[in-house]
């Protein structure tokens, strides 16, 4: 009966392939591990929300995502542009350059070590022990905190989604256990941060470790050309990293942590709800990173079709969050009332996730100049919008300026790839 009910789903991925031009059962595949595995992710994310939203105070909560955001843009010196430049590596069968990579982020993210020591030291001359001690937590675990998280590149390029998916569960369970119970126990916000860090950084490692053990270490040329790609992906980060967190650095400096929560609790499940639609751009970059230039560009006729179906999956997915927002605001995060309003209008940015496709495409096929432009353009954008709208509007205008940023990276993301690929 199981044998008949697979051939069966196998045949029917396959008729289905004339209507979705891809191939249906890799998509299946892989899709199920990712999807699962974002899909428990966003579970236990979402149970941790609401312990925060019950446990510690809006202004606690304000810190704790401040020093994240804090966090978020020291990690630019960590080269994240290597996790897509070891997936493309991977499924080259360059398995070995990840032990490369791995010394080239920790090494690097000695200079963001500089950088959160010298903020630590101008909070304890301003008498602000607290942001201090946090920015100390920083700077002591970022040589290794996201340095190790390498392994989920090295599994995607091997295409291998289900074992990618249970270390990354292991990895966000971890992590949410200790943050849970952390919470259960004080508000104390250096306690709270250390729970953060040090179950991940430890975890990280011993899965990188486990994953990594049977790959040969071999001699690699500062020159590689992969190496090289990922500092060029990492620097193209750099206004990325700004862009994602300056809202909360604003809204901080302009209307205190309070505010921050709001803001942060408006976007969480938007956000998380984009988790299981990222994995499409997962699952498409080992596959496009295969074919040859030409064999991408007899793809291009079938890309807009794509990206239609997906964009119109996206966009009722949006509409039923609008929805549904005031009920799960009211039933789990009475607390935050005020954030629903912001929630449904940014809600509408989920429909812009279209843009991974194409954005996989580029990172696979190696198109340097065009991911610079993408990677300068839309992240200035938006540091604009924010400085112009946040004074005016608070976060009604952090709002405004992510959904109208996203738009239009969306639409310059999608027409310059169709550009590139046709000439």
């Amino acid at each position: 009966m199981a044998e008949r009910f697979r051939n069966n789903a196998y045949r029917f991925l396959r008729w289905s392939e004339r209507y979705f031009k891809t191939d249906m059962v890799y998509l299946s595949r892989g899709g199920f591990w990712l999807t699962l595995g974002q899909v428990v992710s966003i579970f236990s994310l979402f149970l941790l929300s609401i312990v925060f939203a019950n446990s510690i105070s809006p202004e606690t909560y304000g810190v704790y995502r401040y020093i994240l955001s804090v966090a978020g843009m020291f990690a630019v010196f960590t080269l994240p542009g290597m996790m897509p430049a070891i997936v493309r590596a991977t499924a080259q069968g360059k398995d070995h350059l990840i032990h490369a990579a791995t010394r080239e982020r920790a090494t690097w993210s000695l200079l963001g070590v500089v950088v959160a020591l010298l903020g630590a030291i101008y909070y304890f001359v301003n008498e602000n022990n607290v942001l201090a001690t946090a920015l100390f937590i920083v700077a002591f675990f970022l040589p290794f905190f996201d340095t190790f998280s390498l392994y989920n590149a090295y599994l995607v390029g091997k295409k291998n989604f289900k074992k990618q998916t249970l270390l990354h569960l292991i990895s966000q369970l971890v992590s949410v256990v200790f943050l849970t119970t952390t919470l259960f126990i004080t508000d104390n916000i250096i306690l709270i941060l250390l729970a953060y860090f040090v179950p991940l950084a430890l975890v990280r490692f011993i899965l990188y470790v486990y994953t990594t053990k049977k790959i040969v270490a071999i001699p690699t040329p500062k020159n590689e050309e992969n190496l090289i790609y990922g500092k060029h992906l990492s620097a193209m980060n750099v206004f990325s990293a700004v862009s994602t967190n300056i809202d909360k650095f604003l809204l901080w400096h302009f209307l205190g942590p309070a505010q921050v929560a709001i803001y942060v609790f408006a976007v969480a499940i938007p956000e998380q709800i984009k988790g299981p639609l990222k994995g499409l751009g997962e699952l498409a970059l080992p596959k496009f990173a295969e074919k040859k230039p030409d064999e991408i560009r007899t793809l291009m006729s079938s890309l807009w079709y794509k990206i239609l179906w997906y964009g119109f999956f996206l966009l009722i997915t949006s509409l039923v969050y609008i929805v549904s927002a005031p009920f799960i605001f009211s039933l789990f995060f009475p607390q935050y009332l005020d954030s629903v309003i912001y929630s449904q209008i940014f809600s509408l940015t989920i429909v812009t996730g279209v843009s991974a496709i194409p954005m996989s495409l580029l990172t696979a096929q190696k198109k340097i100049k065009e991911q610079y432009s993408i990677n300068i353009v839309q992240p200035m954008l938006n540091i604009i919008l924010f400085l112009i709208f946040i004074p005016m509007w608070g976060i009604m205008g952090a709002i405004i300026a992510w959904t109208a940023g996203r738009v239009f990276s969306t639409v310059y993301i999608i027409g310059l790839t169709l550009y590139t690929f046709r000439h």
